[in-house]
C-alpha cells in the first residue's frame, strides 16, 4: 500500500530520496562482481555454470507462514544450518510480505523501493520481487528444511500485487554445501500498482550494511532481465576473497531497535549497548564511547569503555560504569559509538536514542507538539505509536492524536497491548470511536485507567475510508524509531526513521494524581551474579536492596526480554532457561530490575 502526504504544515517536506539509476549487467544472462566477489547467472543464459530451472514444490509440505497482510514482517525463522554469506554467517531469517526475507533483520521494505544495495534497513536481504505484494488478499508463504539440513527453501505461492491482482509465485533456495542461492519463478503475471518502475520492484541481494550487493533487476532496467515463468537466478560467492573488513560497530543500545525511551527526572540511568564485530578480521581491544547530548548538540554527560570483539561475529555487552542522571525535563540523545581503527563502514559505529525526560504525571510524546505534514493511505489504514514507561506500574489515563479530515470521517482510536506477534499490537485494552474534522489534537480520556505493569503498549489509529483522515506527522530530528502503521495489518512503519507520528498517551503512577517534583525511588547498589561465567545455574542476587523488589528480567544480547526471575530476599536462581523453559545458547545477557533507573549486570553463559 502507498502512503500519501495531503497536507504540509509548518515546514516544506523534502521528496522521499531519489531512485538511483542502476548498471545494466552484461546482455548474456550474468552479472558482478560486487566488492566482495558474488556473481549472478540466469537460466536465460547458455554460459557454463548457468543455473537449470528445476521448481521444488514445498506448499503443503513445509511449515506455512502465518500473519502476513499488506506490508508487514514475521520471523524469526530458523534455517537450520549457519549459512556462509558474504564474510560471516547467518542462521535464521525475516519473511517479508513485500516479496524478500531478510537474514537477521526484521525492518519493514515497503513502497517506494529503493534500489539494491542500499544501506537503509532492511538490510541482509535477498530479493526475488521485492514490490507491494498484498498477503491479505491472497496467496500463502512456506518453509522448509530437508533432512540434511543444509537447504532451505522458502515459496511465496499465489500471491497477489496489492490493489491490481496477478499472480506471484517463485521461491528462494539457499544451499549450504555450495554456499548459493537460487531465485525461481513459477509463474508472475499482472503487474504492480502504477506499474513497473524503479522504485516499484526490486531483484538482488545485499549484505548486512547494505553497502555491498547485485541489482539484477529495478522496475524494467535492464529489459532482458523481466520476469517470466520458468526462470532461475543462481547468486554465488567467490571461491576465495582477499577482500579484508574491519568493521566494528553498535547493534543496539538501550533496547533491542534504538528506540526512543522515557526516563524520570532526578533518577539515575544505566548506559548499554551491544557492540559486534561485523568484519572478517581479528580485531584488538578497542573503546567505546557514550555520549548525552541536549538536541542543540552541547555534550551533558560522557564515558568510555574497552571493548572486546576480537573475532568476526563476536558482540561484546557495554554497560557503561558511570550512570547519567538528568535533572530537567526535555528531550535528549543518547549517543553510543565505537573508534576502531581502519573501520570501513562508519554508518554502523553509531546508535542514537532519542531520551525523553520527564515528571509525572505527563504526557508520552515523540513528537515536537505540531505535525509538519499529514498523511493518509491510498486504502483503508492507519497509524500508531509504541511506548514504554518510565515505570512500572503506570496509569494510562488518556490518548491524543493529531489528524483532519477535509469531508469529516470516524475513525476507530485505541490502546493496545504488546502481545502481538513479534510483539506487535495484540489485546486491545481501550478502543473507540473518533470523529475527525479539523486539523486539531483529539484528545480521549479514558472512563477508566489502564495499568500497564510490564513491557510496551500502542497508541493507535485505523480507518476502514481509503485517504481519510490523513495523520500528523513530525519529520523534525530526533526520530523516535517507534512509529508503526497499520495496513490491515500492524507493522513497524516504512519510515521508521523519518518521521513520527502525533500519537501520545497520558500517565500517572499507580495511587498518585500529582507529582509536584521530581520523587527519588530507592534502587539496589548493584546486581551480583556468581559464578559468572557459568555454564548451568548462577545465583543473582541485589546489592543493598531496598526490600520491595519482586522479580529480575533476564535480556539477551538484542535486548529482548528472555525470562523474569521471582526474587525472594533479594535473591533468585537462574536455569539458564528462556519463559518457555528452552535452554538459552551460550552468549551475553543482561540482569536488571524493572525500570530504567535499575543498575544492569551482564552474565555470560558459556560451556
Amino acid at each position: 500500500m502507498i502512503a500519501i502526504i495531503v497536507a504540509i504544515a509548518l515546514t516544506a517536506m523534502t521528496p522521499l530520496g531519489g531512485v538511483q539509476t542502476p548498471t545494466s549487467p552484461p546482455v548474456w544472462g550474468g552479472g558482478g562482481p560486487d566488492e566482495y566477489g558474488y556473481r549472478w547467472l540466469d537460466s536465460d543464459t547458455t554460459c557454463p555454470g548457468a543455473p537449470t530451472y528445476n521448481w521444488v514444490e514445498i506448499k503443503g509440505v513445509g511449515t506455512q507462514v502465518t500473519g502476513l497482510g499488506d506490508d508487514n514482517v514475521v520471523g524469526p525463522f530458523a534455517l537450520g544450518f549457519d549459512f556462509p554469506y558474504y564474510w560471516y554467517l547467518v542462521s535464521q531469517i525475516y519473511v517479508g510480505s513485500n516479496g524478500y526475507i531478510a537474514f537477521h533483520d526484521n525492518a519493514l521494505d515497503a513502497s517506494p523501493f529503493q534500489h539494491m544495495p542500499n544501506p537503509e534497513r532492511p538490510n541482509n536481504l535477498l530479493a526475488p520481487i521485492m514490490s507491494d505484494i498484498d498477503m491479505s488478499a491472497g496467496g500463502t508463504i512456506w518453509y522448509w528444511t530437508n533432512s540434511a539440513s543444509d537447504t532451505f527453501i522458502v515459496e511465496y505461492d499465489s500471491c497477489p500485487f496489492w490493489n491490481t491482482g496477478g499472480n506471484n509465485t517463485f521461491e528462494i533456495i539457499i544451499s549450504r554445501p555450495d554456499s548459493a542461492i537460487t531465485f525461481q519463478y513459477k509463474e508472475q503475471s499482472g503487474q504492480p500498482y502504477n506499474g513497473w518502475a524503479p522504485d516499484n520492484n526490486q531483484t538482488g541481494i545485499e549484505n548486512v550494511g547494505g553497502n555491498i550487493g547485485l541489482s539484477y533487476l529495478s522496475g524494467t532496467i535492464p529489459p532482458g532481465n523481466m520476469y517470466h515463468p520458468e526462470l532461475a537466478i543462481l547468486f554465488f560467492p567467490p571461491e576465495s576473497s582477499s577482500m579484508e573488513v574491519h568493521d566494528a560497530g553498535i547493534r543496539n543500545a538501550m533496547n533491542d531497535r534504538n528506540g526512543g525511551i522515557f526516563v524520570l527526572n532526578g533518577q539515575p540511568v544505566t548506559l548499554w549497548g551491544v557492540a559486534k564485530n561485523f568484519g572478517n578480521q581479528v580485531e584488538s581491544e578497542f573503546k567505546s564511547f557514550v555520549k548525552v547530548k541536549r538536541t542543540s548538540g552541547s555534550v551533558l554527560f560522557y564515558d568510555s569503555i574497552a571493548t572486546t570483539v576480537t573475532n568476526p561475529g563476536d558482540i561484546d555487552s557495554l554497560v557503561f560504569t558511570n550512570t547519567w542522571t538528568p535533572s530537567s525535563n526535555g528531550t535528549f540523545i543518547i549517543e553510543i559509538y565505537t573508534v576502531l581503527p581502519g573501520d570501513v563502514f562508519p554508518p554502523n559505529d553509531t546508535a542514537k536514542v532519542e531520551v525523553h525526560v520527564l515528571t509525572l504525571p505527563a504526557t508520552l510524546t515523540y513528537d515536537k507538539g505540531t505535525p509538519d505534514a499529514y498523511y493518509s493511505w491510498n486504502g483503508p489504514g492507519g497509524y500508531g505509536n509504541r511506548f514504554v514507561p518510565p515505570i512500572y506500574p503506570c496509569n494510562i489515563t488518556g490518548i491524543r492524536m493529531n489528524s483532519q479530515s477535509a469531508t469529516g470521517v470516524q475513525c476507530a482510536f485505541g490502546l493496545f497491548d504488546d502481545n502481538g506477534q513479534g510483539g506487535s499490537p495484540g489485546d486491545t485494552l481501550y478502543i473507540t470511536t473518533v470523529s475527525v474534522s479539523t486539523p486539531q489534537w483529539y484528545t480521549v480520556n479514558l472512563p477508566s485507567p489502564v495499568t500497564i505493569s510490564e513491557g510496551a503498549f500502542f497508541v493507535g489509529a485505523m480507518s476502514a475510508v481509503s485517504s481519510d483522515p490523513s495523520f500528523g506527522m513530525d519529520s523534525i530530528p530526533p526520530i523516535s524509531g517507534q512509529s508503526w502503521e497499520y495496513t490491515g495489518v500492524w507493522a513497524p512503519s516504512r519510515d521508521l526513521w523519518v518521521r513520527d507520528a502525533c500519537m501520545n498517551a497520558m500517565v500517572v503512577a499507580t495511587g498518585i494524581n500529582e507529582w509536584i517534583g521530581p520523587v527519588p525511588v530507592p534502587a539496589p547498589l548493584g546486581i551480583d551474579v556468581r559464578p559468572n561465567p557459568f555454564g548451568n545455574s548462577a545465583r543473582i542476587k541485589l546489592v543493598n536492596p531496598c526490600g520491595n523488589e519482586k522479580a529480575i528480567e533476564i535480556y539477551d544480547a538484542t535486548g529482548s526480554l528472555v525470562r523474569n526471575l521471582e526474587l525472594v530476599h533479594g535473591k533468585a536462581m537462574f536455569d539458564r532457561t528462556n519463559k518457555a523453559g528452552q535452554v538459552l545458547a551460550d552468549g551475553i545477557y543482561f540482569a536488571r530490575l524493572p525500570g530504567s533507573s535499575s543498575p544492569v549486570a551482564k552474565l555470560i553463559i558459556t560451556h
